[in-house]
């Protein structure tokens, strides 16, 4: 830990940041008398997607008829959906 005042600190900054950035943790005082401290900040890691990681998570089965009422309205849209409205609508064929 590094004790500076505060002109020091203004006058190098980027000497100092460095200094933060290779782990020192610097005090910043104000007449010798600590007001701040700099620190660096914890760096967080990328999440990288994992491909496959639903696999077999659900069981589609082969015909649409099978499946139970409920999750069949779920693929299909319920009737009474306030939000249905706003969907698209779908195309109908042209009249000539």
């Amino acid at each position: 830990m590094i004790k500076l005042n505060l002109n020091e600190v203004k006058t190098q900054i980027s000497k100092y940041i460095e200094m933060v950035e290779a782990g020192e943790v610097i005090v910043v005082c104000k007449r010798n008398i600590p007001v701040a401290e700099i620190r660096s900040v914890a760096k967080k890691e990328k999440k990288t997607p994992v491909l496959g990681w639903a696999k077999d998570a659900y069981k589609l089965p082969p015909n649409f008829s099978e499946m139970p009422d409920e999750e069949l309205s779920q693929w299909e849209g319920d009737q009474n959906d306030p939000l249905r409205k706003y969907a698209a609508k779908k195309r109908g064929s042209r009249k000539k």
